[in-house]
């Protein structure tokens, strides 16, 4: 299912968890600061989550997951809600690492 060796993706999302986190920080200076704290932190917990799947039970598994909850995220609107909206972005940027396409994933 996916091609991405797991110490490399571990790596990519620890960044990106890093990236959520200065987001956190600086959300104070948005013009919504509640939405944007909101969603840095759904995107951080996301990271955290996968991370632990792939060094517990592996990238097949993460992957498993990610696609399951994704399913569940095209399924309602997450643009109003910032925790839906956080996480759903952190699983699309799972799947631009792992080589998947949005778009593609929510035509199965």
């Amino acid at each position: 299912m996916c091609q991405v060796e797991g110490e490399d993706l571990v790596r990519a999302l620890k960044k990106f968890k890093s990236l959520a986190k200065q987001d956190l920080l600086t959300s104070e200076l948005t013009n919504d600061p509640f939405f944007w704290r909101t969603h840095a932190e759904a995107r951080r917990k996301e990271y955290s989550r996968l991370i632990n799947l792939i060094e517990i039970s592996g990238v097949d598994k993460a992957c498993v997951y990610a696609f399951s909850s994704y399913k569940q995220y095209t399924a309602h609107s997450t643009a109003e809600n910032p925790e839906l909206s956080g996480s759903r972005q952190a699983l699309e940027l799972f799947f631009g690492i792992t080589g998947q396409s949005p778009v593609r994933l929510e035509k199965c």
